[in-house]
């Protein structure tokens, strides 16, 4: 691949990725504006449980794919692999829920959770199809697809900016984020008759197939896995730690730095398919060259939002008092160690050592879990997001030393 390919795949890519995430950070900021925070802040926790579904469900699939596929039609079985994955542990999630339903249906938010469950499936299958096509270099299909998407959620925003009264209920709101993500799936799918195909193969659901499927992704499916601990599961937890007024406002901070976020994942995957096939000094060069993009683009863009943190306070409703202005400083430094540490991230996966990041996630889960805990009882919604950034830091930190020492070791 050339650098002017590169360039023009990061462009679809976060053209795509902004699309996507972009109507998404419209549609929470509408809602942080129609609805009580409260509500927001329930919302938000059922929206966490689809996020950690779409961490777990694919099972590792994105960055397999992405890594993996080159050719359509011999990687197009790797799709329906990662496809029956999800589907398999998500009717083992949904089985399990209907199975707690008549114990813990009194738990605040649990009578929501099953949209959460639904949405986080939809949102994984979207997720495996676009990987796909990624790995085989076609970025402008996902910016088509969710081309539409976008079209759809911003009918949706409008609707809820002009009948604010009509909604009754969180219900309404996910019942229509589930319908819209899978019209995009479906549409993307039925355009491409050479994967319809696969479909009709019979050999398709061999449970000998799955458990090889499985075994091929164990470590990416384990570092998701683990990495939703620490990033998602902890918003779960939070959720019954903190009074939801504060977790509402907590969640508020991170929908405004979360354009950030969407541009370290959209990079980063960018740069696994532009390094995976570069030899050892092309690759050492190229990925010094992008971390010094990377990393001078998020202080830039980070600078600029905490100059406007006067706007983004009055957009979210909240008052800027000491707490809130803290706890904004460390979200902002959280969201610049993501531009650090994503491409190292992908770097890992290159040198063929995503189990080392596995132990590395699996150790800070923990900490992760012990912290929330600490911290929580005693700073409120500084300690929630301290927690975040401690995490964070020692990620990075574990993934220097893996990259560099391996780094050293090739040269």
């Amino acid at each position: 691949m050339s650098m002017r390919q590169f360039i023009l795949n990061i462009f679809f890519n976060n053209a795509s990725q902004g699309l996507q995430f972009g109507s998404r950070w419209l549609f929470n900021i509408t809602l942080i504006n129609i609805l009580e925070i409260k509500s927001y802040a329930i919302f938000s926790f059922v929206y966490s449980i689809s996020n950690i579904l779409l961490s777990i469900l694919p099972f590792g699939s994105s960055i397999f794919l992405i890594n993996e596929v080159k050719d359509v039609d011999e990687s197009k079985n790797k799709l329906f692999d990662s496809i029956l994955i999800a589907g398999v542990l998500f009717f083992f999630f949904l089985i399990i829920y209907l199975v707690l339903s008549p114990f813990l249906n009194y738990i605040k938010g649990w009578d929501l959770a099953i949209y959460g469950l639904f949405l986080g499936f939809v949102l994984s299958l979207n997720l495996i199809l676009f990987s796909f096509f990624k790995g085989i270099g076609n970025f402008i299909k996902e910016l088509k697809a969710y081309s539409v998407f976008f079209v759809f959620l911003i009918l949706f925003i409008g609707y809820l900016f002009f009948f604010k009264n009509s909604i009754k209920s969180l219900h309404f709101l996910f019942l229509i984020l589930i319908s819209i993500n899978s019209i995009v799936f479906i549409l993307t799918l039925f355009t491409n008759t050479i994967l319809l195909k696969t479909v009709f193969n019979k050999n398709l659901f061999c449970k000998k197939r799955l458990y090889k499927a499985f075994f091929e992704r164990k470590y990416f499916g384990f570092q998701e896995i683990a990495t939703a601990v620490y990033t998602q599961a902890g918003m779960l937890i939070l959720f019954y730690l903190l009074n939801t007024e504060t977790y509402g406002y907590y969640r508020a901070l991170f929908v405004i730095v979360s354009p950030l976020f969407l541009i370290t994942v959209a990079l980063s995957q960018v740069v696994l398919n532009f390094l995976k096939s570069k030899k050892i000094k092309q690759l050492i060069v190229y990925f010094r060259r992008i971390q010094f993009f990377s990393f001078g683009a998020g202080a830039i863009l980070i600078l600029i939002i905490y100059f406007l943190k006067d706007v983004v306070f009055q957009i979210i409703k909240v008052n800027a008092t000491n707490e809130i202005e803290i706890a904004f400083k460390l979200v902002l430094v959280t969201a610049l160690l993501r531009f650090v540490f994503s491409n190292y991230e992908m770097l890992i996966i290159i040198f063929n050592k995503q189990k080392y990041r596995f132990y590395i996630v699996l150790n800070i889960a923990i900490i992760n879990i012990v912290l929330l805990f600490s911290l929580l009882p005693e700073y409120g919604i500084i300690g929630a997001v301290l927690t975040n950034l401690i995490s964070y830091f020692l990620l990075l930190l574990g993934l220097l030393i893996i990259s560099e020492r391996t780094i050293f070791l090739k040269k």
